[in-house]
């Protein structure tokens, strides 16, 4: 499987102010599981594991920071994760192999707007772990805590049109293709358009099937 099966979805352009209080996010206390799967918010602990997936470059190929070099990058990703954890406007989760404990990959969401009912979603995947179900499993089961355990009514996802696997993945998940900005951001030095993405909580049931 290509690199294309890892999402482009990148963060929305932050300010420094925080967000108001009703639209902070409520981080999860514990685990979340699906059948092969462990989702838990990652620590520092994790980012050896995550150094080994993320400097490789097809990885990183679609995903909006440059391939790590050592654990310099790591540190500099953890602390941007661990200031939006403080700040409450991002859960960053590492995806865990039930059975063996190993990290697979990590997805997020962010841009939570309370008023509107709204998240975005993003993920990535080790090379080692493409091709096996796992964005797919993982990628569902965080829509359904999205939806069931934070009361959403919209999931929001932005990729590269190029992505062809994770823009088939979304798809597959009921997602719809609303639409695409051209040159809609300026990507390790590419002017990239993005595809927008969008699943209701009313179609997820339907989804599922």
């Amino acid at each position: 499987m290509r690199s294309v099966l890892l999402s482009t979805i990148r963060a929305s352009d932050m300010s420094s102010a925080l967000p108001p209080e009703n639209e902070r996010l409520q981080l999860p206390e514990g685990s979340i599981f699906s059948e092969r799967l462990e989702l838990r918010m990652v620590t520092y602990r994790d980012l050896h594991a995550l150094l080994k997936i993320h400097r490789v470059e097809e990885v990183n190929r679609y995903l909006p920071f440059e391939t790590w070099r050592g654990m310099d990058d790591a540190e500099i990703w953890f602390d941007k994760v661990r200031q939006r954890h403080r700040d409450r406007e991002a859960i960053q989760w590492v995806i865990c192999d039930r059975t063996s404990g190993a990290i697979c990959g990590s997805c997020i969401l962010f841009g939570y707007e309370h008023d509107h009912e709204r998240i975005e979603i993003g993920y990535g995947l080790g090379r080692h772990h493409w091709g096996r179900g796992v964005a797919r499993e993982a990628v569902s089961r965080l829509i359904s805590y999205a939806f069931d355990d934070m009361a959403v009514r919209r999931i929001d996802a932005r990729v590269d049109p190029r992505n062809d696997a994770s823009n088939g993945l979304l798809e597959r998940l009921g997602f719809t293709l609303e639409g695409r900005q051209r040159e809609r951001q300026l990507l390790k030095g590419e002017l990239v358009d993005v595809n927008l993405w969008g699943l209701l909580r009313s179609r997820w049931p339907q989804a599922q099937k």
